[in-house]
């Protein structure tokens, strides 16, 4: 059996996004029985809420949905910590532009939304860090809708 794909899901403070990537990732992985081909783990850019908790309306957004946020700590990714994961999913273009910078190989670095059939859709998942509930429930709805899709995607380059 071959190791586990380690995949990142990377945003700007490790509180918001990127744990509800994870977290729903992770979710839909175990329902179709392949969590234990992926490590997931999720962090931020930044290191303002390094050790912190995820933001309190993420924590309510993920238990509407029957997810559980409650442990989660957050975390930064740093250059001396790239070769750690094999894949990076970016929630916006200035996380990619960031771990570009920290010499994360294009090719291992993709944006979680990228897999939309809509041409005209944004790549972004917006950061609802300085808005309302409607926020974290958007980008909720984003992340659920391309959990399927970036996990084929992600099974499809370990073949």
């Amino acid at each position: 059996m071959s190791k586990p794909m380690r995949v990142l899901f990377v945003c700007l403070g490790n509180i918001c996004r990127s744990p509800l990537a994870e977290i729903i990732v992770h979710g839909q992985a175990e329902k179709k029985g392949i969590s234990h081909q992926f490590i997931f783990a999720s962090a931020g850019t930044g290191d303002w809420h390094v050790g912190g908790p995820a933001d309190v309306r993420s924590v309510q957004t993920a238990a509407q949905h029957g997810l559980d946020l409650s442990q989660h700590r957050a975390q930064q990714i740093t250059a001396n910590k790239v070769n750690d994961w094999d894949w990076f999913v970016a929630m916006d273009d200035d996380n990619r532009t960031n771990l570009l910078a920290m010499g994360v190989p294009e090719n291992r670095l993709f944006m979680m939304r990228q897999f939309e059939t809509d041409s005209s859709t944004i790549l972004d998942v917006p950061d609802p860090y300085y808005g309302g509930a409607d926020g974290f429930e958007d980008a909720y709805a984003m992340l659920c809708n391309n959990a399927d899709y970036m996990l084929d995607y992600l099974l499809q380059q370990n073949d």
